[in-house]
């Protein structure tokens, strides 16, 4: 990690002094201001949505997007304490000149989703239910990790098993269902192989994040029967309108004794932009209400008042060049990324040969570069051609907890290792009348090796590729049609490997070769000016992995023994999303109703007899069903405060034998009211679940529950620099609560009281 860091940091002075000079002019631009009364406004986000490149405003609240080719372009502007606005330009040659005054608001009313279409676009004119996040929305939101501090959005909850390997779970569905991506590439890590694994992302580091709910086979691929997460990095950057621009973020959090923080900077000078990033988390076991904890394994009391072995530590560090031209983008950046983290379960104690502990401790490293292009053709049928990739090489160990007569350790068990390569290439085309869309390829290929005393796998190389085309058709002023097509073809194939320590993956050779055709289409129509409806119906695909197929061992971190079915085929799904949005004076509400169904559908179940002294847990496959709704209303009964009231429930069954799927969330409810003008705000929530007793298999009841929430923030702007100040309480009452998804809920309760201090610099 050291020796990383010198390189990157070394690189970067070398680039930053080059870059410190004046800027030149592009002979086509983009610019304007944005204020509000009068007043300009210091660091506003401003999009411009269709070469996805975004910029902050300075100190006059001006802004800059140099280099644009000729065409008809968005440009979106969003900053807290004020409503989103959208403007459209046409640049045809010089520089088009832009102005925004924005209206004072509690709450923005709109933002804009990169994932769900080829182009971003606001979440009101998407085809499916989606949501966003930024930065300073991020620190705002109660929890540590990126997935529980977007469970606050409908159909959105979180699988925790400690902070670290806590995981999004979207309408009931995860692991293999529900796709995480950085930047829109998949990040080549092993997250859903297990509920201890984690995924390699800091919180901190995250500037944006998108929720795709429902299928999103056709952009993304396979692993997306469920919906995506797109957590954005930002990890190559814009040229920026000033010489150095960037943020800063800094949390403090009691509930870990934990501390967070993140630089970002970049240095534009001209045609080039050179990024500079680095971060870490460093927080020790998580508080809990203070009480006595029974392990329902072996009956044990334990007097606790932290989570055993929840302990999350992490550093990253990246670098970023962009150079950009009139017809021409290309950007490249690099990451590397550490962590050390644990897993909770029963602690060391003394009674330990009859009741051996279950804490892990898990490392992990990834190393990552990613390439970005877009190529404006202007030809008779090419518009533009974009290009995303990455490469990936991921390493992570487990070491599970040991206790003998000679005190405890937790030597190296497993050890995976894993090199991935995601690359997509994308032909926009010029529109053909009403006729606008997306032609693209997309390849992945995962190389996956697995060593060590219970190597839970065979090493395998899996391989995808794909060819897509998605189009929009404008039927009417109100009305647009969506239609998508896409092939897929996977293969996996083991490889012998002789000094594996498990007889079988020795000489294991088998493969498996899948192939589908999945297909959407959608539609959205404007009712009012002020109320649409959106319907979209898709048919999703998605391969078994290796784990499910060939798995054969002891996985320590979760305390189970993991056992393959061979015979397991893909999953085929068909779902149907509607969606009405729209606001009536000073209310706005969206409503969404949901239905997925998916054949051959795959899971886990405890079998109910033990390997090792471990229960096994087998991979099968059924039929099932998730329908549900999502709704939430916004009022803003002046216009500085806001009171938002959300909901959301699932109903999933295993239609095969008639019964509930397992881990089914309850149903939930959030009722949140907020203040925000120029320079304070204030916010208080109540987050609800009901008592769950629709029970799968392995299941076990919970309660309900009701947890408040409280912040203050503080927004100073001097000299051009925002600085962000919040002060928050999660869990005011130290409430003893148990989430239905948590893997150690029949153990340990949900985090207690905690408060955070945090910090965001925009400059």
């Amino acid at each position: 990690m050291n020796r990383v860091s010198t390189i990157l940091s070394a690189t970067a002075l070398g680039f930053g002094a080059m870059f410190l000079g004046e800027p030149t002019a592009s002979a086509q631009a983009v610019t304007g201001t944005v204020q509000s009364s009068g007043a300009p406004i210091v660091g506003a986000r401003v999009r411009l949505l269709e070469l996805d490149r975004v910029v902050r405003t300075g100190a006059r609240g001006e802004f800059t997007f140099s280099h644009v080719p000729s065409g008809r372009y968005t440009v979106f502007v969003d900053v807290l304490g004020y409503a989103a606005a959208s403007d459209i330009v046409h640049v045809a040659s010089g520089t088009v000149t832009v102005a925004f005054d924005l209206r004072p608001s509690a709450v923005t009313l709109a933002a804009v989703v990169v994932s769900s279409t080829p182009v971003p676009r606001a979440a009101t004119e998407t085809y499916q239910s989606t949501a966003s996040k930024s930065q300073g929305e991020f620190l705002n939101s109660a929890g540590a990790s990126f997935a529980e501090k977007i469970s606050d959005l409908p159909g959105v909850t979180v699988r925790l098993n400690g902070s670290a390997p806590a995981r999004p779970i979207l309408r009931g569905l995860g692991d293999n269902e529900v796709l995480v991506l950085e930047n829109g590439l998949r990040m080549g890590d092993l997250a859903t192989f297990d509920p201890a694994h984690a995924t390699p992302i800091e919180a901190i580091a995250v500037s944006q994040i998108d929720v795709v709910r429902g299928p999103a086979t056709i952009l993304y691929g396979p692993n997306t029967i469920g919906g995506l997460v797109n957590v954005i990095t930002n990890a190559v950057p814009t040229v920026a309108g000033r010489p150095v621009s960037g943020t800063a973020a800094l949390e403090l959090n009691s509930v870990s004794d934990g501390v967070a923080g993140y630089v970002d900077n970049v240095f534009s000078s001209g045609d080039h932009a050179l990024r500079v990033s680095a971060g870490g988390v460093h927080a020790q076991n998580i508080r809990i209400p203070s009480g006595t904890r029974v392990d329902p394994g072996s009956g044990m009391a334990f007097a606790l008042d932290r989570m055993p072995q929840s302990f999350d530590r992490s550093s990253e560090v990246g670098l970023g060049y962009t150079h950009q031209s009139e017809g021409t983008t290309i950007g490249v950046g690099a990451k590397h990324y550490e962590m050390n983290y644990g897993i909770p379960g029963v602690p060391p104690n003394p009674n330990w040969i009859n009741v051996p502990p279950s804490t892990s401790r898990v490392t992990q490293s990834r190393n990552t570069v990613e390439l970005r292009g877009l190529l404006h053709a202007g030809g008779s049928f090419v518009q533009q051609w974009k290009l995303d990739a990455n490469y990936n090489d991921y390493g992570h160990s487990e070491f599970p907890t040991a206790q003998d007569s000679t005190g405890v350790s937790d030597r190296q068990a497993n050890h995976f290792h894993e090199r991935d390569f995601n690359g997509v290439l994308q032909l926009r085309h010029q529109p053909l009348g009403r006729l606008e869309g997306t032609l693209g390829v997309w390849a992945n290929v995962q190389d996956l090796a697995i060593s060590g005393d219970q190597p839970l796998g065979p090493n395998s190389l899996t391989a995808g590729v794909a060819a897509y085309a998605y189009e929009e058709y404008r039927a009417a002023a109100t009305t647009r049609l969506q239609a998508g097509l896409r092939f897929d073809y996977n293969k996996i194939q083991t490889r012998p490997y002789p000094q594996s320590t498990d007889s079988v993956f020795r000489a294991i050779n088998a493969s498996r070769l899948s192939n589908a055709v999945t297909a959407s289409v959608g539609a959205i129509h404007q009712l009012t000016p002020d109320v649409t409806v959106s319907v979209s119906l898709a048919r999703s695909f998605r391969a078994p992995t290796v784990q499910e197929l060939f798995a054969n061992g002891l996985d320590a971190p979760s305390g189970t023994y993991s056992i393959g079915t061979a015979t397991l085929g893909p999953e085929t799904g068909v779902g149907m999303d509607a969606s009405l949005k729209g606001s009536f004076a000073a209310a706005t509400f969206e409503l969404s109703p949901y239905v997925n169904s998916i054949d051959h559908y795959i899971y886990g179940f405890l079998r109910g007899d033990t390997i090792q002294n471990f229960p096994v847990r087998q991979f099968a496959a059924t039929r099932a069903r998730l329908a549900g709704v999502e709704a939430s209303v916004t009022l803003q009964p002046a216009q500085r405060f806001a009171i938002t009231a959300g909901g959301d429930y699932v109903n999933a069954e295993n239609t095969q034998r008639h019964v509930p799927l397992p881990f089914t969330p309850p149903l939930r409810g959030l009722v949140r009211g907020a203040y925000q003008d120029r320079t304070y705000g204030g916010m208080i929530e109540w987050r609800m679940a009901a008592s769950q007793h629709r029970l799968g298999e392995g299941d076990t009841p919970t309660p309900g529950y009701a947890v408040m929430n409280v912040g203050v923030g503080l927004r100073l702007v001097q000299h051009g620099v925002v600085h962000n100040i919040g002060f928050h309480c999660d869990n005011v009452f130290n409430t003893v609560y148990r989430d239905h998804l948590s893997v150690i809920k029949d153990f340990l309760p949900q985090p207690g009281r905690g408060f955070r201090l945090t910090y965001e610099l925009l400059y």
